[in-house]
């Protein structure tokens, strides 16, 4: 097989490495197989006398497309990491390089990069002006002694690597170099990262390919975003050192003093990440890098502005997050200040900001999201850190005024069996689909939401789906709905035919088993398919390429909403890690129902009229102008009042809280579904504002505040749920099993008999599990005599703080 990166990457890893060298080579969010939603870290370690095989490795990754992009570690490595993965990459490798396994410091990187959106790739036109601005560097440079650079193309901007001889400790030379030449060449539209100043530092495997979002080309209207081939443009013979006058020359060029404080317009806080760097640094906070994460912009700090006593360790510990939406928090790692909010960070350097009169507080969200605060924890966790149970949701969530809830009250009216919960799931996903590709709110939020209602067989599940699709008929959309997911393909094609659909489906059970235990392409491609129309039903989809179809279409703003019914054990059966952290979970709103409710006789009546008149309002809705409306829809701004915009920021505030202290625990599950808190709720917001006004709709604050608690309890019944059933392993899986067994039981003891069978495992395994559950302090095992006779019992001691056991009848020993 004709492998393309090969020689370019032998040729780049010869230039930067020398006899007696080790080197990294690392693939982030790299996934197992073609389409997999999972992704890891793939990571090994290499010497200079296997450089054939580095560069074999990293050409065989980067044929077979799992990872977004492959590099190496700028310097040399610590010799004894080679036993990590020795001359071979490793996946779902837990360590990687630090700073402090850097010896010394032999490159320093000048990365320039066209300014775009996060997670996308650059055009040509980004691409050629990073490369003049690049030179412009380069030109500068060797005005002032330093000699020739190696150069290369990174796939979407500019590298320029000069080789120098410094510790890894430089006192923040490199670092100075960087903020020097970035105060100087930067603009609006190309930038020097500033963040690349750390020992430890990856590069681009050049001779690889940039796979940043999807490749995009040929899309009316829209520049080609293509992923490209990184390239060696010069390589120096010889390759010289920087001297150390050259360096401290240049870095003493960067302005050390406090820039001029960027003035506010009335209360208009600067909302871009210049704009907060520059007030920052104006007030004397020093910031030390600069890098994107997702859809913010991440300002990492020196030390804490709020308790300068905390200092930085490395990483992003301490930073000042700025969302593309203009959106701002503060985020501190260390146990002494994950507390501080924006709020806190604002009082501390700007003394005129206690003094201003607060705004009408309102409704108190803060008091709303701390009713039923769970304690997020990693699946992993031992027991005694099971978060709490929120309970079942408030009765008060299931209301939405206008047409979700006329909907909602036929549905009960009508139904053999009223289910609240249902009806609730079943009204809500009407209205999200018939708003979709029609309405959007500022921060371009749109109304696709996947629902997943849990409820026992016979008890109404099938009801609301029929009322959806008698109320799609009367509306003359009957053609965009579906009754199941065969494929990610068929998902991808009905979307090409109809962009916006509604897929109504009780055949969920089974598909999410399929997604936890099986490894056929049909399912990882569902899943994938699913977690990509989610995020882009304010962009494009790409459809996917063929042999018989080489150059697809893209379907346009797609908006495909879920409503997905399943049992509540077939669901928890469902329930891993894998699962919780792909994505397709945190996206999902998961509502349970409790029992069977009373039954009624049905009655066969017609839709309420207001009802069809407003369905029908939707389906004749064409926002936009011309031929386009329908291919190239404008969707019609929503607008939120200030009270919801209030609180909408700090219900992101909150999210991004407890998404720091989760990634700092690195609770995999926890960042994952706190992380989506604030976009599932904007959605939800959106789609209660629709339904209590579809003429004129504003998100208010009732629509926030009901779609914040909501939220809420979401995240926290599924990491309840998480810490009981999710596992990493089978053997995990079991251990959960048996751990709830014994939680449920009489006294939370069962005798060993007893437990076996119902573990229903052989007993060489029941053996072994009960084995680990005892080291690991979970389960003891006591021997009872009754009657002259003993028996072995387990039981649970996992909680700490519980009631003693109460008296269980013990087995008899054979």
């Amino acid at each position: 097989m004709t492998r393309p990166a090969l020689e370019p990457v032998r040729r780049f890893l010869a230039a930067l490495f020398e006899p007696g060298d080790v080197l990294e080579v690392r693939a982030p969010k790299c996934r197992d197989r073609p389409g997999s939603a999972y992704a890891s870290t793939a990571s090994g370690y290499f010497a200079f006398g296997a450089l054939d095989q580095a560069a074999a490795a990293i050409s065989e990754l980067d044929d077979s497309a799992l990872a977004p992009g492959i590099y190496v570690t700028l310097n040399p490595v610590r010799s004894d990491l080679l036993a990590r993965a020795a001359n071979r990459l490793r996946p779902r490798a837990a360590e990687t390089t630090a700073d402090a396994d850097v010896p010394r410091r032999r490159w320093l990187l000048v990365d320039v990069d066209p300014v775009r959106p996060g997670g996308v790739s650059a055009t040509d036109a980004e691409l050629d002006a990073a490369g003049r601005r690049a030179e412009a560097v380069r030109d500068h440079l060797a005005a002032r002694g330093w000699p020739a650079p190696i150069e290369a193309m990174s796939g979407n901007g500019r590298h320029l690597l000069y080789r120098v001889d410094l510790p890894a400790d430089d006192g923040g030379l490199v670092r100075r170099v960087l903020a020097a030449l970035a105060d100087r060449f930067d603009d609006g539209a190309v930038a020097i990262d500033r963040s690349v100043f750390n020992p430890a530092r990856i590069v681009k495997a050049i001779g690889t390919v940039a796979r940043k979002g999807d490749d995009l080309r040929g899309v009316d209207g829209v520049e080609d975003r293509p992923h490209r081939r990184s390239r060696l443009l010069d390589v120096p013979d010889p390759v010289s050192a920087v001297p150390l006058e050259r360096l401290e020359a240049v870095a003493a060029a960067a302005d050390p003093a406090p820039r001029p404080a960027p003035p506010l317009s009335g209360d208009r806080f600067p909302d871009t990440p210049a704009g907060v760097r520059a007030w920052l640094e104006a007030r004397g906070v020093a910031v030390r890098a600069e890098c994107r994460n997702g859809t913010k912009t991440m300002l990492v700090l020196e030390r804490c502005p709020v308790d300068p006593q905390i200092v930085s360790t490395g990483g992003s510990d301490i930073a000042v997050l700025v969302g593309d939406d203009g959106m701002l928090a503060y985020c501190n790692k260390h146990s002494r200040g994950e507390a501080f909010t924006w709020h806190d960070l604002r009082r501390a350097v700007d003394p005129d900001y206690a003094d201003r009169p607060a705004p009408d507080p309102g409704v108190d969200l803060a008091g709303i999201l701390a009713e039923r605060r769970a304690s997020v924890s990693s699946v992993s966790a031992p027991p005694t850190q099971t978060p709490d149970d929120p309970g079942p949701l408030p009765p008060e969530a299931l209301r939405v005024p206008g047409f979700v809830g006329e909907v909602m009250d036929h549905c009960l009216e009508t139904a053999p069996y009223p289910n609240p919960v249902i009806a609730f799931c079943g009204a809500l996903a009407l209205q999200a689909f018939l708003a979709g590709r029609k309405v959007r709110d500022p921060g371009d939020n749109r109304t696709n939401l996947y629902m997943l209602g849990l409820a026992h067989s016979s008890a109404g599940k099938d009801w609301p789906r029929k009322i959806n699709a008698r109320a799609l008929h009367a509306a003359g959309l009957s053609n965009r709905a579906a009754d199941q997911i065969a494929s990610g393909e068929g998902i991808q094609d009905a979307l090409f035919a109809t962009p916006s659909m509604l897929v109504q489906t009780d055949e969920i059970d089974a598909l999410l088993q399929s997604m936890k235990h099986a490894r056929e392409a049909r399912f990882e491609s569902i899943m994938a398919t699913l977690l990509t129309i989610y995020s882009s039903s304010n962009s494009v989809f790409p459809m996917r390429r063929t042999a018989r179809n080489p150059e697809p279409g893209v379907i346009d703003q797609p908006c495909l909403v879920l409503f997905g019914t399943a049992i509540p054990n077939h669901y928890y059966a469902a329930l891993s890690e894998r699962m919780l952290t792909n994505g397709l979970f945190a996206r999902m709103l998961v509502l349970e129902s409790g029992p069977r409710g009373a039954g009624q006789e049905p009655v066969v009546g017609d839709l309420p009229q207001r009802v069809v008149d407003t369905a029908r309002w939707w389906a004749d809705l064409k926002p936009g102008s011309g031929d386009l409306a329908e291919a190239h829809p404008r969707p019609m701004l929503v607008p939120q009042s200030d009270e919801a915009r209030r609180l909408l920021v700090e219900l992101r505030l909150r999210a991004e809280e407890a998404y720091a202290k989760a990634e700092a625990r690195r609770d995999a599950v926890a960042t994952t579904v706190w992380g989506r808190v604030s976009e599932n709720a904007r959605k939800l917001a959106l789609v209660y504002a629709v339904s209590e006004n579809h003429r004129a709709p504003e998100i208010g604050a009732d629509a926030v505040v009901w779609a914040s608690r909501l939220v809420t309890h979401q995240v926290e019944r599924m990491l309840f749920m998480a810490a009981g059933h999710a596992a990493e392993n089978p053997f995990d899986e079991l251990a959960l099993r048996a751990i709830r067994k014994l939680r449920e039981a009489p006294g939370r003891a069962l005798p060993h008999s007893t437990l076996l069978k119902r573990m229903k495992v052989d007993a060489k395994t029941f053996k072994e599990l009960i084995a680990t559950l005892m080291q690991t302090g979970d389960v003891v095992s006591e021997v009872v005599a009754t009657a002259g006779r003993s028996g072995l019992v387990y039981r649970y001691v996992g909680d700490e703080g519980e009631e003693g056991v109460n008296e269980v009848r013990a087995e008899t020993c054979v």
